[in-house]
């Protein structure tokens, strides 16, 4: 089975106050996915996709579907936090990559998430519904998606996009290294729980509830 992780991460000015914390954030969670690689024995392939954004660059991609035991951890020239927040044109443009450039032939799993630590501000491509429509469509397909965010009502701007699956988190060093860990937590039970609904171990329903809004609080 292919595991493909998106991770599109906010690169504004604002989060230079954590940048430090969500480098290592970005490292520890490169290391949880090392992690499940080598308990899959073989059975399973991980590939990394890691986007980060503002408006100088919107698209800034520092790994595009890299096997992760090629990925090498991320230093502070790959994450320099400036300018504005161009949220959904990052988001769409990256899904659409993935989506058209992944492997489709094989049994495949895709969770998406996003890190954020302010409103959308700066998009000239996408609005909030056209994301939506798009987040959808690839929800049918079986891609599940996580937003996390600081400083914002993150479950109205999740729901904004489609996203059920949400997470807060303080805006700092304590607050930041928290949520990461959550992440891994809940990316590892994840990952098992796509290899369990691949082998037609649970109800379709179960599954889509796992998918779209249980990421982070699974039984």
């Amino acid at each position: 089975m292919l595991f493909y992780h998106l991770i599109v991460l906010d690169a504004s000015g604002s989060m230079t106050c954590i940048r430090q914390n969500a480098l290592s954030g970005c490292n520890e969670t490169i290391q949880s996915i090392v992690s499940l690689q080598k308990k899959a024995n073989g059975e399973h392939q991980h590939f990394l996709s890691l986007v980060t954004f503002n408006s100088d660059e919107v698209t800034h991609i520092i790994y595009d579907k890299m096997p992760i035991e090629q990925v090498k951890e991320l230093t502070l020239e790959n994450y320099v936090p400036t300018g504005c927040t161009p949220l959904y044109d990052s988001l769409g443009l990256s899904m659409n990559t993935l989506n058209s450039t992944m492997d489709k032939t094989q049994q495949h799993s895709v969770l998406v998430t996003v890190i954020t630590d302010g409103l959308e501000n700066a998009s000239k491509l996408f609005s909030a519904e056209q994301i939506r429509r798009q987040v959808e469509e690839y929800k049918q397909s079986g891609w599940t998606f996580a937003f996390i965010g600081a400083n914002i009502d993150e479950v109205t701007e999740a729901g904004k996009l489609g996203i059920q699956n949400s997470l807060r988190f303080e805006q700092n060093e304590k607050g930041t290294a928290k949520m990461f860990a959550r992440y891994a937590a809940s990316l590892g039970k994840h990952c098992a729980a796509e290899v369990e609904a691949a082998c037609g171990n649970v109800a379709p329903e179960e599954v889509n509830a796992r998918r779209q809004h249980r990421f982070f609080n699974f039984h």
